[in-house]
């Protein structure tokens, strides 16, 4: 269920995705949707969370041996692009969940302390803290380059159908096939003197 709800968040963001598509998806009524979840900000919120903890369980996988955080992050950003070659709407949600801030009166929202997405995003950039390269440069140089890094490994594969229309199908392919190698360049490239 959470599933079909995350595919049309990830394509249409929040305010696109209606509760009636997400009902029709499921084959629910709007009426039983919301009365299993509440509200689509609930529903929303858990799509999140979930997503965002397989994307947490990456990482922590990535951190059991004792490697340097070097390391792991190249192991946890290989892993996180193999996932998004089989299915990329947990990376466009969790971008969509960074790019399209609900506001409250002209302030972003913060995401819910605890959640996983916010422990996702603070265990990233502590690891990338830990690095050698970057352990002098403090929260926003570590911030930098996770963003970074999220966001190439992510636009290849969520950017498909717009590079496909443009390129073609074929050069779409061999792209996403030579953005492995590339993208493990560029993380190595980030993360390491």
């Amino acid at each position: 269920m959470i599933v079909s709800a995350r595919k049309l968040f990830a394509a249409h963001g929040f305010a696109g995705a209606s509760i009636a598509a997400i009902a029709r998806e499921l084959g629910l009524t709007k009426q039983a949707l919301l009365h299993h979840f509440g509200s689509k900000e609930a529903l929303y919120a858990l799509a999140v969370e979930q997503t965002a903890d397989e994307v947490l369980h990456l990482l922590f996988d990535a951190m059991e041996d004792d490697r340097p955080p070097e390391d792991q992050l190249e192991a946890f950003f290989a892993r996180y692009l193999a996932q998004m070659q089989f299915d990329a709407d947990p990376a466009r949600l969790l971008g969509r969940e960074l790019i399209d801030a609900v506001t409250t009166g002209g302030e972003a929202t913060r995401p819910q302390d605890g959640g996983a997405f916010v422990t996702l995003l603070e265990s990233l950039v502590a690891t990338v803290q830990a690095t050698e390269r970057w352990q002098g440069a403090g929260v926003q140089g570590a911030l930098a380059v996770t963003t970074q890094l999220l966001g190439a490994a992510a636009l290849i594969y969520t950017g498909s159908a717009t590079l496909t229309g443009v390129f073609g199908p074929a050069a779409t392919q061999g792209a996403r096939d030579q953005s492995v190698q590339i993208y493990a360049a560029l993380v190595s490239g980030a993360l390491r003197h």
